[in-house]
């Protein structure tokens, strides 16, 4: 099984994911039929209601771990204080459940990364997909470029082609 299947998706991550499934709904046989993500991740300042609403159904909610395992991995020194509320909630949840993690946010990968816990983002996972020969070259670059024309700029570019994907690193550069 891929490791995208058991992992924690951050609230990037599942934008990036309803927008994938709006430009090539046969995308969805290759994930879960439903993926991990946190119930702060639905709140109104984190997605948008029509985003929420088709996601939802896509979506187990993960619990949160106890408080006193919360407070313990809040504190952990690695946790920079830029990294957003709901970013440290989901770098808290991972390490307690021992979850891989699909996050936009770099910060947040290399401190999950630290934890030596499996990290990537949704364009790792358009590669991954490539190279299994369950997507194609061709479709690749129509997602890629379907993110880049809703202003998902997944590769940080906005004409993304299968050359730039192949060249792409995450979280390091």
């Amino acid at each position: 099984m891929t490791w995208w299947k058991k992992a924690l998706y951050d609230t990037c991550s599942l934008i990036t994911l309803d927008k994938l499934f709006l430009e090539q709904i046969e995308l969805a046989e290759h994930f879960p039929i439903t993926i991990l993500a946190l119930e702060e991740s639905f709140l109104a300042d984190q997605l948008r209601d029509d985003t929420a609403q088709r996601m939802r159904p896509r979506v187990t909610i993960c619990s949160l771990p106890p408080p006193e395992d919360l407070a313990r991995l809040l504190a952990s020194p690695q946790l920079s204080k830029s990294l957003a509320t709901i970013d440290t909630l989901i770098y808290a949840t991972a390490v307690h459940g021992n979850f891989a993690v699909v996050t936009a946010d770099k910060q947040l990968a290399k401190v999950v990364r630290l934890e030596n816990i499996k990290v990537g983002n949704m364009a790792i996972i358009l590669r991954e997909l490539v190279s299994k020969k369950m997507l194609t070259v061709k479709s690749c670059e129509r997602l890629l470029q379907g993110l880049a024309s809703r202003k998902d700029f997944l590769l940080g570019i906005s004409t993304p082609t299968w050359r730039d994907l192949q060249k792409y690193s995450f979280p390091d550069k």
